[in-house]
């Protein structure tokens, strides 16, 4: 399983705008996205203009698809000046996980 964490903070006052835009990515990798077997957004309960995402895939061509997909141009363009600063990501293999 390949994982993609990133770390990022929503520009001030925008945060509960940006938390509905990632609710509509949310949304979309559900319906669109077979390959992504696992899609969080949590929002920092000390600092609530920074979000985190964890986000798991199937295989790197599902990571890949998932990072170069219109939609996420189209996210891009209407929601990224929400973001402030650079996104912090990271990219790697599970190596031991708890299911529920």
């Amino acid at each position: 399983m390949i994982f993609l964490n990133a770390i990022f903070r929503a520009k001030p006052g925008k945060g509960d705008a940006l938390q509905a835009a990632l609710g509509e990515m949310t949304a979309h990798v559900i319906q669109n996205e077979p390959g992504t077997a696992g899609f969080y957004v949590c929002r920092d309960g000390e600092d609530p203009s920074r979000f985190i995402t964890y986000e798991r895939f199937v295989d790197r061509a599902a990571l890949e698809a998932h990072n170069t997909s219109a939609y996420r141009d189209q996210w891009v363009a209407l929601y990224g000046a929400l973001i402030d600063g650079d996104l912090v990501r990271y990219i790697g293999h599970e190596t031991a996980a708890k299911h529920s």
